[in-house]
């Protein structure tokens, strides 16, 4: 039996770059994956404040994307920063798995 390594995650410094990086180039679907993935990182690693400003930024971006139809909120990508993604992703996603976050404290 082979023992198979789950693949590495990237540092959460790597994964705001490419937060960053979406912003500029205004890809608010993949912006948005990431804002999501670096509130889920770093509310594991304690970092609540600057979890809830990523996941602030996550539902606003989600909220100004296309949800009419089922391909408008379909996934393409399993997981985004070391994070896995709904299969479905929009506000209303957002706003319940990020609901810890997005509440005040």
């Amino acid at each position: 039996m082979v023992d198979e390594e789950a693949p590495a995650r990237p540092e959460i410094g790597q994964v705001r770059k490419q937060y960053e990086d979406e912003r500029y180039f205004q890809d608010s679907w993949a912006a948005a994956q990431y804002a999501y993935a670096l509130a889920v990182r770093l509310r594991e690693v304690g970092e609540v404040d600057e979890a809830r400003r990523y996941a602030k930024e996550c539902l606003w971006l989600a909220e100004t994307l296309p949800a009419n139809t089922l391909d408008d909120v379909t996934t393409e990508q399993q997981s985004v920063g070391g994070v896995s993604l709904p299969e479905r992703f929009h506000d209303g996603v957002v706003r319940s798995r990020l609901a810890d976050l997005l509440t005040a404290a």
